[in-house]
């Protein structure tokens, strides 16, 4: 759920050819605003909109949304197609400047503002406008939702974070309860086997130690964040500077190293993350909530639990409108808020596994079920993808060195000036990107 860096001349591209286009204009010239969609305004003309997105897990909760609305709207077809998420973005990169783009699509907010700014994606009407900033969001999700003080889009669903554990496990090691966010090294060490022959067999905690793109950097910041770290932080109105050369980042890293190369709890060799814990390979570790329906098919009888973390980073998804033809844009926003209801938007957790962005659902039943998703509704310190295009480019370079050089070197342990130094060295090249992004807080 994250921009790609590779996207930046396609999207460069897209806001250039949007000058010579004419934007999101509809027939008459005129842009499709918010009060051109009334709540509730319904049209017996037919109308086919389209959802594109990047989940195809979410594909089902679509089909079945389209399926019911048409029930009380029998003039909309919904079509809906889903590609890899990186394809997917492409995809949009190339057909908003035509306006040949699906009528809805779910964004990252920050790769939506180059198409906001671009007026290739619609303002949101007035009434959800009132929903999205009526408090059943968290001041975060509503925040990227706003554009120069104006509302785009209507927050959809969002990834976080918490700790997966294994209940038999722990129970064996005589832990009676679950990790907390400062109790990772501990556990772990407590939790990891070995065989005769010291070969770990079991790893304490799983962690991402390598990967393509931005994911490991990812894992690394939000352990990170338990400790109030960040990548980079805003030290002055639309300025930034790196934020993990720092004594919270220094003692996130040192505890990848000890767990690695110290403690040895953890170690490259052997299978990682999900299908580490699925397999009893791994006692915890920490990933989002789409885990918990996969489980639930891969291996259902895991005795495991989640516990909350402290902080969490999350990533944000929207739902955008980019149709500028009346009758689409109406029935457009008409869909979203059906999908939205609080009834229809909470079936999205069960069928899917993502969380809605919002805090007002009766989860109660869900719980009966998945007693696991209770850990992702609590109160929690959250951060989000800063509004810096060139950010996955950053976080993408710093998982490369942490991936080739931060996990892999055994003499970081118990060398913190050694460490200190790598990180420095990261920084450097995070704060040279925003500086030369014109946005480095000197």
């Amino acid at each position: 759920m994250k921009s790609n860096r590779l996207l930046t001349t396609a999207l460069t591209s897209a806001l250039s050819l949007s000058m010579v286009l004419t934007g999101c204009s509809s027939e008459s010239g005129k842009s499709t605003e918010g009060a051109k969609a009334p709540a509730g305004e319904k049209s017996t003309k037919p109308v086919e909109i389209s959802i594109w997105g990047g989940w195809p897990e979410l594909d089902p909760w679509f089909q079945k949304m389209a399926d019911e609305f048409k029930k009380t709207n029998p003039n909309v077809t919904v079509s809906i197609s889903s590609f890899p998420l990186r394809d997917y973005e492409k995809k949009v990169a190339a057909a908003l400047p035509s306006k040949s783009g699906a009528d809805i699509l779910p964004l990252n907010p920050n790769l939506a503002l180059r198409y906001i700014q671009g007026n290739m994606l619609q303002a949101t009407p007035e009434d959800l406008v009132k929903q999205v900033n009526s408090g059943i969001h968290q001041k975060l999700v509503v925040d990227n939702t706003k554009v120069k003080d104006k509302t785009y889009g209507v927050p959809a669903l969002m990834g976080a974070g918490a700790i997966y554990y294994n209940k038999d496990m722990l129970k064996e090691a005589g832990l009676t309860a679950p990790p907390t966010a400062d109790q990772l090294l501990e556990y772990a060490q407590k939790l990891a086997k070995r065989d005769a022959s010291g070969n770990l067999e079991r790893a304490g905690m799983s962690l991402r130690l390598s990967g393509g793109g931005s994911g490991v950097g990812e894992k690394f910041w939000n352990l990170l964040a338990q400790r109030g770290g960040s990548i980079i932080k805003e030290a002055s109105p639309g300025k930034y500077k790196a934020d993990y050369n720092t004594d919270a980042g220094l003692q996130t890293l040192k505890m990848y190293v000890d767990m690695v190369h110290k403690y040895k709890t953890d170690d490259p060799k052997v299978k990682h993350d999900t299908e580490a814990f699925q397999t009893k390979l791994a006692a915890f570790y920490v990933r989002e909530s789409n885990v918990i329906i996969d489980t639930k098919k891969k291996a259902p009888d895991l005795n495991y639990d989640a516990a909350p973390l402290k902080a969490n980073v999350v990533s944000i998804v929207n739902f955008y409108v980019s149709s500028a033809q009346k009758e689409k844009a109406e029935a457009a926003w008409n869909f979203i808020r059906f999908i939205t209801k609080p009834e229809n938007h909470a079936q999205m957790i069960a069928m899917t596994g993502w969380l809605p962005a919002r805090d007002d659902l009766d989860l109660s039943n869900l719980y009966k079920d998945y007693p696991q998703y209770k850990a992702f509704f609590t109160k929690q310190d959250l951060q989000a993808y800063p509004p810096v295009a060139e950010f996955d480019e950053i976080l993408t370079k710093f998982a490369d060195r942490l991936a080739t050089k931060g996990f892999t070197d055994a003499s970081f342990v118990d060398n913190p000036e050694k460490m200190k130094a790598f990180l420095d060295e990261a920084a450097k090249e995070t704060n040279d990107i925003l500086k030369k992004a014109g946005v480095l807080a000197e």
